[in-house]
């Protein structure tokens, strides 16, 4: 149906009435002049950008179509239609989803398009009409949802208490990004951060959310990524409906790998939200909860030091304990007494030693005699030729085995007396150490024993020497060698 043509006489109301009380008529010294087309079409322009501006209209959309992305539809009621248009940049940024019979409310501005006489309205936001469609919307998702188990908290999964590596789902050179990498660096700066871009508002939003969700969760073990983090800034209802789709409530229901949401402000709460491990106000508080506190990490590393200066200490106090304990007993005290106590231990050894082999020695000859005696009573000669020769070769083995015994233990002998004589108190002297006695030949175990005046004896391995004791004085230094390993300070004396 062809276009008829603007008539101003029959427009009703607007910039074409009539005024009430005509003016009187001037002559115009253009009149004769014709408008052109154009001319005429940019006043008309003109005049409906100046004169209606931006506008706010709901009615039901039709003929929709979408040209490289630019949408192209109709906006009608039941009296009356018009043309709207919405360039792609705006397009991809709303979350209506275009459907011939759908009520939306436009935004955008009344123009005229000259080179196809039309006016129409250029589109910056489309939505649906009214908030009560998409609450709905978003109950019935919700019911759908608790019913399936998505919002238990039993499925639920752990976040690590301290992720070395996060992957960051948001749009790139966003604030949402900026302000998560800031409260990255100053909360734990050593973690790892994987910047993912996605797209977070649009018609294509929420599949792009879901593919991004799925291969980061299949490539996080590859890059070690131990939580995602899906975040937003704020926005309208229609600005973060993306995070209400169920495509993503899925992928993240799916998602192995932890997921930690901050979409919007605090006050706004999405399907994606209920759905996640953990739902964060912000997206800065996305990050701030995951990471450890600093503060934390320092309680914690000085609780630790103090429960190993505990065990420590124990450990010193009761090597202590041994120490002492080993140092109160009798070879340590008293040295000559323990080597007297080993050298008789060893005389015991040499003697059972010996008594043992003559026993045996004994045996061997009785064997031997009564061997002989049994002998005697077999008269064939052959037999007692045979029989003298095995007791000539018996008793040669057997005069060969006691030497051979008695060899052995006075070797035996001979080394232990070697050993006592090493260790013996003679020995001891003759290695540079001495042995001090009290006025009554009593060994000096201490200073604190002795008196300024006294007489001592000290023992060398060449001599003997008697003094009178001067001073006394402890001992200056602990890691000095002392005269005798029991002496327990130092003694001025004069000879």
């Amino acid at each position: 149906m062809a276009r008829k043509p603007f008539d101003p006489s029959l427009a009703a109301g607007g910039l074409f009435d009539k005024p009430a009380s005509p003016l009187p008529a001037k002559e115009d010294p253009n009149a004769s002049a014709a408008l052109g087309v154009s001319a005429l079409s940019l006043l008309i322009r003109n005049a409906l950008e100046g004169g209606v501006g931006t506008v706010r209209v709901i009615g039901e959309m039709s003929n929709f179509r979408a040209v490289q992305g630019h949408w192209y539809f109709s906006l009608k009621d039941a009296d009356a239609r018009i043309d709207c248009m919405m360039f792609r940049s705006a397009a991809d940024r709303s979350a209506c989803k275009p459907t011939d019979g759908i009520e939306v409310i436009i935004t955008g501005q009344v123009t005229h398009y000259p080179p196809q006489g039309r006016t129409q309205i250029q589109c910056a936001k489309v939505e649906l009409a009214g908030a009560g469609d998409l609450d709905a919307q978003f109950r019935q998702l919700c019911l759908e949802l608790r019913g399936l188990g998505y919002f238990d908290d039993s499925a639920k999964v752990k976040i690590p208490a301290m992720p070395m590596c996060i992957a960051l789902l948001t749009s790139a050179g966003s604030a949402a990004e900026a302000d998560c990498l800031d409260a990255a660096r100053q909360t734990f700066p050593s973690t790892k951060i994987i910047a993912v871009d996605i797209r977070v508002q649009g018609t294509s939003a929420a599949q792009g959310i879901a593919r991004a969700i799925t291969a980061v969760d299949a490539s996080a073990k590859k890059l070690g990524i131990e939580v995602i983090l899906l975040v937003r800034g704020g926005g309208s209802r229609e600005d973060l409906w993306a995070f209400n789709e169920r495509v993503v409530a899925d992928a993240i229901r799916r998602c192995v790998t932890p997921i930690v949401t901050g979409i919007g402000h605090e006050i706004d709460t999405t399907i994606a939200d209920l759905v996640a491990d953990f739902r964060a106000a912000t997206p800065s508080r996305a990050v701030t909860e995951v990471l450890p506190k600093r503060e934390i990490l320092h309680e914690q590393l000085a609780a630790l030091t103090r429960r190993l200066l505990r065990a420590m200490t124990t450990h010193f106090e009761r090597a202590r304990g041994r120490v002492e304990l080993a140092a109160r007993s009798r070879g340590l005290v008293d040295p000559l007494t323990g080597l007297s106590i080993h050298h008789n231990r060893l005389m015991r050894s040499a003697t059972g030693l010996v008594h043992a082999m003559r026993q045996r020695s004994n045996r061997r000859e009785q064997l031997l005699a009564g061997s002989i005696a049994r002998l005697a009573q077999i008269h064939p000669t052959s037999r007692l030729r045979t029989a003298d020769a095995r007791i000539t070769a018996a008793t040669a083995s057997l005069r060969r085995s006691g030497r051979t015994l008695v060899d052995a233990a006075d070797r035996r002998i001979e080394s232990v007396s070697r050993t006592l004589e090493a260790i013996g108190p003679m020995a001891v002297l003759q290695r540079g150490y001495s042995l001090t006695l009290n006025s009554s030949g009593t060994p000096v175990r201490s200073a604190d024993s002795l008196r300024v005046g006294e007489n001592i004896e000290t023992v060398l391995a060449d001599g003997q020497i008697r003094s009178v004791v001067d001073r006394i004085a402890p001992s200056k230094s602990t890691s000095a060698i002392p005269t005798k390993p029991s002496d327990g300070g130092s003694l001025d004396s004069t000879v």
